[in-house]
């Protein structure tokens, strides 16, 4: 399956998130030659970015118009939100830098 975007963690620079065609969203340290924990979206993740802020919060983007959010100091297993999007395509995810 297709990896679609890696992003590397600015405050942890070991670790890096990937996601893909596959339905996943993967977190790595790139000493370790598996994934250190997995998220299972459901459908293909397009892109993922981390917060500018936090070393422990991303956002993914799903074939189906959805934003997940994902804040690990909460919940290490599921996101912390999701919202539909209406009446578009998401191809990028970012974070407003200020």
């Amino acid at each position: 399956m297709a990896v679609y975007a890696v992003k590397w963690n600015r405050f942890h620079p070991k670790i890096f998130l990937s996601c893909s065609a596959d339905w996943t969203v993967k977190m790595w340290d790139h000493t370790v030659k598996s994934p250190l924990i997995r998220f299972d979206l459901g459908f293909p993740v397009g892109d993922v970015a981390w917060a500018p802020y936090s070393s422990t919060i991303f956002s993914a983007i799903t074939s189906d118009h959805k934003c997940h959010v994902y804040n690990l100091t909460i919940d290490k297993h599921s996101d912390v939100c999701d919202k539909k999007v209406i009446g578009g395509k998401l191809n990028k995810i970012a974070f407003n830098p200020t």
